[in-house]
Parts: structure tokens; C-alpha cells; sequence
């Protein structure tokens, strides 16, 4: 909440600093790093992004539209390290959803129409 509220006022030290120690805490869930790394991102601390976005495909959330799709990214899509982070994830969402597809998961889950 820090994090989002300093951006909010315009304290761009303070909210990069609030994402530092939710980082060194010892955070692990990948999608929450994400909202991190693009909160990096849109504050064009490019490098830091750059770092977090890695740990969070390399962690396993690789949601490919998000990713694609994120005008809080845009500061990084011309960096070579996003747009290998970005196959990277492209690659491993594909591998996800046919291994979903392979193992009938939309019938799995009761996402299958009747």
C-alpha cells in the first residue's frame, strides 16, 4: 500500500523504496512481483524492473497477454533483456496452455461448455 500510495503523491523515492523492502522481505509469490515490477517500470527504474520481471517469469508467472499487453511496460519494450523475458514468457504460457489442452483442463475445472 505504501508502495501505490507514495506513486499516488508523487513521492517516487519513497514508493521505489517501499517495493526495496517488500523485495528483500523475502516476498516469493510471482504475481504479486509482477504488479511490482511493472510499479518499477512506470517509474522507469528500468534495471530494477528489468531484475524483478526476471525472478517473477523465472518463478513462474508467465501470463504472455499481460506482459505483451501492459502500458506500464512500455518504458521497457525496447531494452533487449524485456523482449527476451517477453519470448520467455511467450514460450512458457504456450507450454502451459497445451499441456492445459493435452490434460482435458477445461473439463477439469468445469470450464467446459455443456
Amino acid at each position: 500500500m505504501t508502495a501505490a500510495r507514495t506513486l499516488l503523491e508523487g513521492n517516487t523515492t519513497e514508493s521505489v523504496a517501499a517495493i526495496g523492502r517488500i523485495v528483500a522481505s523475502g516476498f516469493r509469490d510471482p504475481e504479486g512481483l509482477f504488479y511490482l515490477s511493472r510499479h518499477l517500470a512506470h517509474l522507469n527504474e528500468s534495471a530494477a524492473a528489468l531484475d524483478l520481471l526476471d525472478r517473477v517469469v523465472g518463478g513462474g508467472f508467465f501470463c504472455y497477454p499481460a506482459m505483451a499487453r501492459d502500458p506500464w511496460l512500455d518504458s521497457l519494450r525496447k531494452k533487449p533483456a524485456f523482449t527476451k523475458l517477453l519470448r520467455r514468457a511467450e514460450k512458457q504460457h504456450g507450454e502451459a496452455a497445451a499441456a492445459f489442452e493435452r490434460f482435458a483442463g477445461d473439463t477439469m475445472f468445469g470450464a467446459a461448455s455443456p
